[in-house]
């Protein structure tokens, strides 16, 4: 598959991907959010501004927003990027749009104080030699002292299962690492 053909699978998910959340998508985004702010504040404790490199239609992103966060999104689909948009104007939240690459950033200007890539993006990546280049470029956008939180969740497994949120692992020492389990 090249990059024509992941935008296009994810420009038709794109209409229906809140389903995912059973319908409960706006209680995700705020649940979500919540996790997310702890996570950063608990890094960055004056944090301000994010970049969600992998949008989606805006779970993560639309909430931060409404925690007061200046975002911006990015994501490989256009019309991922439309729905996010119009998600974003019903929440009553802003947050600036565009539409990138993950593996490639060096179009998004400026740099932040944290970088989110949440749910299942990085499982999508379908040749193991791009985790590396996705995961180089997602640090490339950090300011100094900035964090990365990167969430992956198996759906299938989630959906047989319904496992229980379970609460972050953190270690201190160098490098620092934040595991994150949330289930919805």
């Amino acid at each position: 598959m090249d990059e024509r053909s992941i935008a296009r699978f994810y420009d038709d998910f794109a209409a229906d991907s809140d389903l995912v959340y059973g319908g409960r998508w706006p209680e995700a985004v705020t649940r979500q959010a919540g996790a997310l702010d702890r996570l950063i504040r608990g890094a960055v404790p004056h944090a301000r501004a994010i970049l969600d490199c992998s949008y989606g239609i805006g779970t993560q992103a639309s909430g931060l927003a409404r925690l007061g966060y200046q975002v911006v999104g990015t994501d490989i689909s256009p019309r991922a990027v439309e729905r996010a948009c119009l998600e974003a104007q019903r929440a009553g939240v802003e947050a600036g749009f565009a539409t990138a690459d993950f593996r490639d950033l060096s179009g998004v200007p400026g740099t932040f104080d944290a970088v989110i890539s949440c749910d299942n993006t990085l499982p999508h990546l379908l040749d193991p030699r791009e985790l590396p280049l996705a995961l180089g470029q997602m640090p490339s956008k950090l300011r100094p002292g900035g964090v990365l939180l990167v969430t992956m969740r198996d759906f299938d497994r989630a959906l047989a299962e319904r496992p229980p949120v379970a609460p972050p692992v953190v270690t201190h020492r160098a490098p620092r690492h934040v595991r994150v389990r949330p289930h919805d």
